[in-house]
């Protein structure tokens, strides 16, 4: 089942602009992991804010969990039912204690006070950060801050999370955190969309979109669209190591396959090829 249909929508920030989504059609499937790539200023972003009603197509039909985004009169539930978590976790953080943070959006929902002590004590343990309920906010890591966030939402308890370069502005040790927890929630039913320009978190996904001068270029498994890497860098987007490794050999006139991800999958290659059981094209 379908949580999000995109039919050609098109969007401009204002009348004089260049559209930054140009008759963009994407369709989500409850459950998915869907990461969507694309550079700085591609539409990926533009295309996420469309999918809580922050922006509005000004062309073209996009449902969310069945509700159509150009209604108004959908936009509160589509809001409850869409959670977005932004960049930089200090710009969504409000409170000063964690718990207070969590509950907030809780509060402004008018849920009623033992309902919302119980959705912030399961929205904290999913995350992680039960130990940490009575800390300050601000005492937290770059990781931590954003898995508060992602509780935040979780606490309002969204059919899909929708992520917009989440660990961009985190070390490895908090990217490592927070998508572990993304895997967690969609191992357990959550749909999740993931904007990063991260190849490796990309390629956990389940599916992958790469958008360019908005419109959509690419859209399938990860190993098919890594595979297409003469493309990606020609759109000055980067592929994952092992798989760049497998492009120098594959110059070099080796027969190594192009759709190669991970480490376990390059040694298993690379252990072929010193094994001998990969050669050279004939000349």
């Amino acid at each position: 089942m379908a949580v999000i249909e995109a039919k050609n929508i098109s969007f401009r920030y204002s009348a004089d602009t260049e559209p930054v989504l140009k008759d963009v059609s994407l369709t989500v499937e409850r459950g998915e992991f869907v990461a969507i790539l694309g550079h700085n200023g591609s539409g990926k972003s533009t295309f996420a804010k469309h999918l809580n009603g922050i922006c509005i197509p000004d062309d073209g039909r996009l449902t969310v969990c069945g509700l159509d985004v150009t209604d108004e009169s959908d936009l509160n539930a589509i809001r409850r039912k869409v959670g977005m978590v932004f960049q930089n976790p200090d710009n969504q953080i409000i409170a000063s204690v964690v718990e207070e943070d969590v509950a907030f959006a809780l509060e402004n929902l008018g849920i009623p006070h033992e309902e919302m002590h119980q959705r912030v004590k399961e929205a904290l343990e999913a995350v992680d950060m039960s130990h940490y309920a009575t800390h300050a906010t601000y005492k937290l890591s770059g990781g931590q801050k954003q898995r508060i966030a992602i509780a935040g939402i979780l606490a309002m308890r969204p059919d899909v999370l929708v992520l917009d370069e989440p660990t961009a502005m985190l070390d490895p040790k908090g990217r490592a955190e927070v998508m572990e927890v993304l895997h967690k929630f969609h191992k357990e039913g959550m749909t999740v969309v993931l904007i990063t320009h991260f190849m490796d978190e990309a390629a956990q996904a389940d599916r992958i979109v790469v958008m360019n001068e908005g419109e959509i270029l690419l859209d399938g498994t990860p190993h098919y669209v890594f595979q297409n890497a003469g493309l990606l860098w020609s759109i000055g987007l980067n592929v994952p190591q092992s798989t760049e490794l497998m492009f120098l050999l594959r110059k070099e006139g080796y027969k190594v396959p192009l759709a190669v991800l991970t480490e376990g999958e390059c040694i298993s290659v690379l252990d072929d090829l010193l094994a001998g059981r990969i050669g050279k094209e004939d000349v």
